[in-house]
C-alpha cells in the first residue's frame, strides 16, 4: 500500500515503527515517569518533565523510546519503499 508521505497518520506511523523495530507499542510516558533511580534522573534532567515519549518493547526485551514530535518523521524515514505492508489496529 502506497501512502502519500504528507498524509501519514499518527497511528500508521506507530505501525511502521512497530514493524521496523519488531516490537510491541506500549503507549506513552512522560519524562517525569522515566527515572527509577538517581542515575536515571540525572540522565533525564535536561529534558522537560512534560515531554512525551512513545515506548516500543522489542521481541528481545529492549525498549526503544521515540519523542512524540519525532514519530511521523522517523516513520517517514523508514517508510520509503511501497512494497512494505504495515497493519494498523
Amino acid at each position: 500500500m502506497m501512502i502519500n508521505q504528507n498524509d501519514m497518520t499518527f497511528r500508521f506511523a506507530l505501525a511502521v515503527l512497530e514493524a521496523e523495530y519488531n516490537s510491541i507499542y506500549w503507549g506513552t510516558r512522560t519524562v517525569r515517569d522515566m527515572p527509577s533511580s538517581l542515575i536515571d534522573a540525572i540522565m533525564w534532567e535536561t529534558e522537560s518533565p512534560d515531554k512525551v515519549y512513545h515506548v516500543f518493547e522489542t521481541r528481545i526485551g529492549t525498549v526503544r523510546l521515540v519523542a512524540d514530535d519525532q514519530v511521523i518523521p522517523l516513520a517517514k524515514h523508514y517508510h520509503v519503499t511501497p512494497d512494505k505492508v504495515y497493519t494498523t489496529a
